[in-house]
């Protein structure tokens, strides 16, 4: 495929639904067909949250690799851009996340190298129109970094006029629907941002966690200031929130096995993994003023699609006692993790 694409400047931050034009990665679009689409990224070498993550060795300074929660970000901003600039979708329509899925191809995240990363992705679309406008949109996207391959991101998405969501969101509640501009600090005590893959607490997503028999369980914590979660006030948890909470407990779940009693929540003998696998259906909207609870229960297998260090672990999220998010995710034990940083 010849089309050329151009990384010299961002698109419109409305038509990815950002405000920060900072927090934009999306470059350029080109049409294949009517249902194909190639759009280009570029990848930060540095950013105060999606690449807030150890160094890579021997590099100090420079993150370790790109990891799903950026690249599913980078997917889910060329989605909605795709959306609006081929499909028509109006710009003050909203946008709601119901299924995802997300895989590397080989073990670990793509090393940062030393200028921003080309990121490529190829979008195959599936659209469901209702009056001639677009409500659902299907995407698979494969994504290519520097001309290398380097996994496949799919999923599902969901436009509800203004009016629709008000609506929508009105739900079963008798009063009115909170905005994050209002959440307080974070409450509870955070995990040691080492146990999750992260070196800014302000970037851990968890508080009060504990073991369970089969696991962990914490809560979500997200402060309503977050400068890239929260980029404008929103009336929920968003779905890339919940996404990079169940990356964390993932994590946290098999740093806590890692060593047994005596070691567990130790961050200097158990690293963070790595998350290289991600499926989601999201069920119900994670609301803003009702704790959050997270259970993370590894099933003890390798995973499929990984190298010998794979774990599966399996991610639930409730709130009042209704399920808001399912996981399934392959992590990469610290060992098989680190190796791949090296070599990749």
């Amino acid at each position: 495929m010849t089309t050329d694409l151009g990384f010299r400047r961002t698109v419109d931050r409305s038509l990815v639904h950002r405000y920060a034009v900072s927090e934009v990665f999306i470059t350029d679009l080109a049409a294949v067909d009517a249902e194909t689409h190639l759009i280009a990224a570029q990848l930060p070498i540095s950013h105060a949250y999606f690449l807030d993550v150890p160094e890579f060795p021997g590099d100090a300074g420079r993150a370790a690799g790109y990891d799903l929660t950026l690249l599913t970000e980078c997917a889910r901003q060329a989605s909605t851009y795709v959306a609006h600039v081929r499909y028509g979708v109006p710009a003050e329509w909203k946008f709601l996340m119901a299924s995802m899925s997300a895989r590397l191809d080989g073990p670990g995240a793509p090393r940062v190298g030393d200028r921003p990363g080309e990121l490529t992705m190829l979008a195959r679309t599936e659209a469901d129109r209702r009056g001639g406008e677009l409500r659902t949109l299907r995407a698979v996207l494969d994504l290519t970094l520097n001309g290398e391959p380097i996994g496949r991101i799919t999923g599902e998405g969901r436009y509800l006029t203004a009016e629709e969501y008000e609506f929508l969101r009105l739900g079963g509640r008798t009063d009115a629907v909170p905005l994050s501009s209002g959440l307080g600090p974070v409450r509870g005590l955070p995990v040691p941002p080492a146990m999750v893959g992260r070196t800014d607490p302000r970037n851990v997503l968890l508080t009060d966690a504990r073991r369970t028999p089969e696991g962990i369980a914490a809560r979500l914590g997200v402060a309503g200031t977050h400068p890239t979660i929260f980029d404008h006030p929103l009336d929920h948890f968003p779905g890339m929130a919940l996404i990079e909470a169940a990356a964390q407990a993932a994590k946290l779940a098999v740093a806590a096995g890692a060593d047994g009693a005596d070691g567990a929540g130790r961050p200097d003998r158990t690293p963070a993994a790595a998350v290289t696998g991600m499926t989601a259906e999201f069920t119900r909207f994670a609301e803003l003023d009702s704790p959050v609870e997270i259970t993370a229960n590894p099933d003890g297998r390798d995973a499929p699609g990984g190298s010998g260090g794979a774990r599966g672990v399996e991610v639930t999220l409730t709130q009042g006692g209704e399920t808001v998010a399912r996981f399934a995710l392959r992590v990469e034990e610290p060992a098989a993790a680190t190796a791949t940083a090296v070599t990749r």
